[in-house]
């Protein structure tokens, strides 16, 4: 069969490829015309080169370097074989990955549609709550006044070496109690949301997996100070105590900041929420 021949210009149209983008493979070796013309020094491809180029551009699509596709271009069929199966394992990898980010996305934008759709500050309100899976961490002497910076990086770090990122919020919980002072009241843990929907394998013994559970829950908001957080702990307390059944005798927090900016002085949102019967 008669062998045709194309111009950097007519292979560019052939292969969707610039002219620029031929050359350069040219120069570095990856993809070089097989004739030029010794009187017009015209350069011209085969059409039997087409192949050539489509692999070139499958493998590219996929993200495989070219000085890689220069080595590839050597192997045998079984080696081209195992060489995809690779590729293809890693492009699964890249897709899970890709799953988590955007499952993270969506509860990082949940969090702050959230924020916004708080009712109302500083008077007991109605809400819902999905269960949310919490990495927590058993913390020594921690209170709304204090947790040591120490006990905050651990949580953090575990989430990211988890594969997870930290969020915008973080909290604690604790028992429901009559305090005199905001001191008063320790923490049984403080916690950060997992965001991932991978499982968590938590090895440090001060850490567990806590599920805050599902359901109907009598909350309050305010933005914080350590004379505030008692007021609003106690009027939700009370508050429940004469209108609700309590589910639980437990007092979830949930802290958030305001803004984000360096420019602006820090504000710190708290929720506090009981869960009482539906």
């Amino acid at each position: 069969m008669e062998q045709k021949y194309y111009t950097v210009g007519q292979m560019a149209k052939l292969t969707n490829l610039s002219n620029q983008t031929l050359r350069y493979y040219d120069q570095i070796g990856l993809f070089k015309p097989v004739y030029t013309d010794p009187h017009s020094n015209y350069r011209y491809y085969a059409e039997s080169q087409l192949y050539l180029i489509d692999l070139i551009k499958s493998l590219r699509f996929v993200g495989t370097p070219l000085e890689k596709i220069k080595e590839v271009q050597h192997y045998s069929i079984q080696e081209m074989i195992n060489y995809l199966n690779e590729q293809e394992k890693t492009i699964e990898q890249k897709l899970a990955q890709l799953q988590e980010t955007r499952y993270t996305l969506r509860k990082t934008r949940k969090q702050m549609e959230e924020q916004l759709e708080i009712p109302v500050m500083y008077e007991v309100f109605e809400k819902y709550e999905e269960s949310a899976r919490l990495l927590c961490l058993t913390a020594k002497d921690a209170t709304p006044v204090h947790v040591s910076n120490e006990e905050m990086q651990k949580l953090t770090e575990t989430i990211e070496n988890e594969g997870s990122v930290q969020t915008i919020r973080y909290g604690s919980y604790y028992p429901i109690k009559d305090y005199e002072t905001t001191k008063d009241i320790q923490y049984s843990q403080i916690y950060i949301p997992i965001l991932t929907s991978k499982l968590f394998d938590v090895q440090d013994t001060q850490m567990n997996i806590v599920t805050m559970p599902a359901g109907r829950y009598m909350a309050v908001a305010f933005i914080y100070s350590t004379e505030q957080y008692l007021k609003m702990y106690d009027k939700l307390v009370a508050y429940v105590r004469e209108n609700e059944s309590i589910i639980e005798n437990t007092v979830w927090e949930t802290i958030m900041p305001m803004t984000f900016s360096p420019l602006e002085d820090e504000r710190i949102l708290v929720e506090l929420k009981i869960r009482v019967e539906n």
